[in-house]
């Protein structure tokens, strides 16, 4: 990555892609993976949040990649338009589901209840 001053900007030069790492094979080229996930998080309001996430590699354990909480919020699109962006970047994005039971955004896996889409929290209360 690349940090600079450009007169009264701060500019980040992210690169598109990083290497994967596995610990087990330190010395084997194991691919890489996006830099960045573009995410959309509702909230019970209707509101969005809008932004870029860091993606974490888990493929080592075998596991799917995990991404981090938004590092870059932004807050001047809408989100058609951001899905726009994020494909004339070439970057995925995930849309997380609201939790028709409490209203809270839901991270992971979840089922269908009733009233639509459920936690794991108000799976195990009913």
């Amino acid at each position: 990555m690349k940090i600079y001053k450009k007169k009264d900007k701060i500019i980040f030069e992210i690169p598109k892609w990083t290497k994967r790492f596995n610990p087990y094979m330190p010395n084997k080229d194991v691919g890489s993976h996006q830099t960045l996930v573009g995410i959309i998080r509702n909230d019970k309001h209707g509101n969005q949040e809008l932004g870029f996430a860091n993606v974490i590699d888990m493929s080592y354990s075998g596991k799917p990649d995990q991404n981090t909480d938004i590092i870059i919020y932004i807050e001047y699109l809408e989100k058609l338009e951001f899905i726009k962006l994020c494909k004339d970047l070439e970057l995925n994005y995930i849309e997380y589901p609201i939790c028709a039971y409490c209203n809270k955004t839901i991270y992971g896996a979840f089922t269908i209840g009733d009233k639509g889409n459920m936690c794991d929290k108000c799976n195990i209360q009913k």
